[in-house]
């Protein structure tokens, strides 16, 4: 009923479309609406809002962390083409020890960059050979790290405990796991003892992970030899 034939019966209280008072209902009446259809627009409406606000709140966290990750490749140096092959010979001795999946890690997902980044800048550390930024998987490798190990084999013992790191293990579980499987890298005393690379290490997985080393039958208390 349109609203020109509704002021032709000024009496009339009840709406002979939808049988509601006019007062309340009169632009339902209008445009043949009852409140079935408009609750069931709204309800049909709802997860549609929802579902825009996801998709717009996963867009925003996605661009802010590619931007920071991004931000963290910029800041630093990459590597030369030289150290790049020295990198890339410890991966493929990690893959042939067995560690195939720490190798894929390390081959596949990880960035390798010559330099601190601004949030490596931003942290006091101690002398290393690299550094992680976990979760972007991104691997800092420092001059220490091209000079001082012996061999690749030493740079891949380095490489495979960032690997840990690149899976989200904390320091603890990472000098352990390395300690315990030097002997699948072929990185012994017998062979590194006099390695600087090899006494320091030592050093640090004594710090982190003591329990290794309670074993008086062997040199320094190594189970692991």
């Amino acid at each position: 009923m349109a609203s020109g034939q509704l002021s032709r019966f000024p009496q009339t209280m009840i709406c002979v479309k939808c049988n509601n008072p006019l007062n309340e209902y009169s632009a339902r009446c209008d445009h043949g609406l009852d409140d079935r259809t408009v609750s069931s627009k709204e309800a049909a409406a709802k997860p549609r809002r929802i579902v825009r606000r996801v998709v717009i709140c996963a867009v925003v966290v996605f661009i802010a962390i590619g931007g920071f990750y991004f931000s963290l490749i910029a800041t630093s140096e990459n590597l030369t083409a030289d150290q790049y092959a020295e990198i890339d010979r410890s991966i493929d001795l990690i893959g042939k020890a067995g560690f195939t999946a720490e190798a894929f890690y390390l081959g596949h997902l990880t960035a390798f960059r010559g330099s601190d980044n601004w949030l490596n800048s931003s942290v006091a550390k101690e002398n290393a050979y690299a550094a992680t930024n976990y979760p972007f998987a991104i691997i800092t490798v420092y001059s220490d790290f091209f000079s001082y190990p012996m061999d690749d084999v030493e740079r891949a013992a380095i490489l495979l405990h960032e690997a840990k790191h690149v899976e989200g293990k904390d320091e603890k579980e990472a000098y352990k796991f390395v300690w315990k499987n030097k002997k699948a890298l072929g990185w012994t005393a017998d062979k590194y003892s006099r390695s600087i690379v090899f006494r320091e290490i030592r050093n640090q997985t004594i710090e982190y992970s003591p329990e290794l080393f309670v074993c008086d039958f062997n040199a320094f208390r190594d189970c692991s030899e």
